[in-house]
């Protein structure tokens, strides 16, 4: 069963807070609102609007909360990060000294939440850290790309990060940092390499545009622009095996987000609307199982005035008639879906394990 709630006129990002009771969303402007779930049923009930965070100057481009500081994260076109910190009721910035010359494109907390990796269009990640002796946020580089890094993607036990480049290439680094870290930190590739070391790199033959581990740390997915999404053995990786790497050639559009969910399996969405669901087979090879619904078993609200005026002109464009019902798809989201975000928790008096966003 798929549950729906339109929250915003559209969402470029989500994230959620630990007990699944706030949402931040990024309604496609330079603002993140903190929205209140309606805790009754049904979901189309009133989200209200608990709080605007509006220092960012551009497009906001990353959104992460972290779920036992209560920090949440942003990023956006204007190349600050403000850390978020709620004080009295009242969300209070702290800015991030990124050091980026381009836009950054994603963010994401470590697992101990000391510190989070930020993409940019510069070619680098910062890897941002609190620093008490200054009272705020410092960064240290990642390097060794060679155009943007659309996402990074952490493992949930060792201090290493993946990362996504439109250089058409998944690399992982080092990431330990010994004052947060400690000395005795292992990896799949034994102790904790100098911070920056690259230790895998896989190539896609295509922009690459997603990244992200699974819960166990076993194993990492990339999806890339020419319709492929590529799985890699981390123990196969770490030992150089020349088979660390399975490909899985979509039918679909490329996918532009993937989340790995807790039973291992792998999601997929993007540009073909619909959520993939991505699993292993007999042999334990991966293979696409297929779409985890249509519209036809969603149960929503009914359009707005808002809505049926964007689908009546987004038809006139694209069919030259004015029927706002020759716009609509036989597909879970009308447009692009631009977040995936592990749930976790119940909606409707039901299981619900992951969430997604589109414009």
């Amino acid at each position: 069963m798929v549950f729906e709630a339109r929250v915003e006129s559209a969402i470029t990002i989500h994230a959620w807070n630990a007990d699944r009771t706030l949402l931040a969303v990024c309604p496609n402007d330079n603002t993140i609102a903190i929205l209140k779930v309606p805790t009754a049923e049904p979901l189309d009930g009133p989200w209200e609007r608990v709080a605007t965070l509006s220092e960012h100057d551009a497009l906001v481009t990353g959104i992460a909360w972290a779920p036992t500081s209560n920090k949440i994260v942003t990023v956006s076109q204007d190349r600050n990060a403000y850390v978020w910190t709620q004080v009295g009721g009242e969300w209070k910035p702290s800015l991030v000294i990124l050091r980026i010359a381009a836009a950054a494109t994603s963010v994401q907390w470590s697992p101990g939440e000391e510190k989070f990796a930020v993409g940019s269009g510069a070619k680098v990640v910062p890897v941002c850290y609190y620093e008490a002796a200054n009272d705020f946020w410092v960064s240290k580089m990642i390097k060794d790309h060679s155009s943007t890094v659309g996402a990074v993607a952490w493992h949930p036990t060792a201090p290493i990060l993946a990362t996504a480049s439109f250089d058409c290439r998944c690399r992982v680094f080092s990431a330990h940092l010994r004052n947060i870290d400690g000395k005795e930190a292992t990896t799949p590739w034994g102790a904790a390499a100098k911070f920056g070391t690259l230790l895998y790199t896989y190539e896609a033959y295509g922009w690459v545009l997603d990244v992200a581990f699974s819960a166990a740390g076993d194993a990492l997915a990339l999806t890339a622009q020419n319709s492929t999404v590529a799985v890699v053995d981390m123990a196969a990786a770490a030992s150089g095996s020349e088979g660390a790497a399975q490909t899985i050639r979509l039918s679909q559009l490329p996918l532009t987000k993937l989340l790995f969910l807790p039973d291992g399996q792998l999601v997929g969405a993007g540009h073909c609307y619909s959520p993939l669901l991505i699993g292993r087979g007999e042999g334990g090879a991966w293979a696409v199982i297929g779409k985890l619904s249509t519209s036809a078993g969603l149960t929503k609200k009914s359009s707005s005035k808002v809505d049926s005026a964007r689908r009546m002109f987004q038809a006139a464009a694209s069919t030259g008639t004015l029927d706002s019902g020759a716009a609509t798809l036989d597909s879970l989201h009308q447009f692009a879906v631009c977040g995936l975000q592990r749930f976790g928790g119940r909606v409707v008096q039901s299981d619900a394990v992951f969430t997604s966003s589109a414009l």
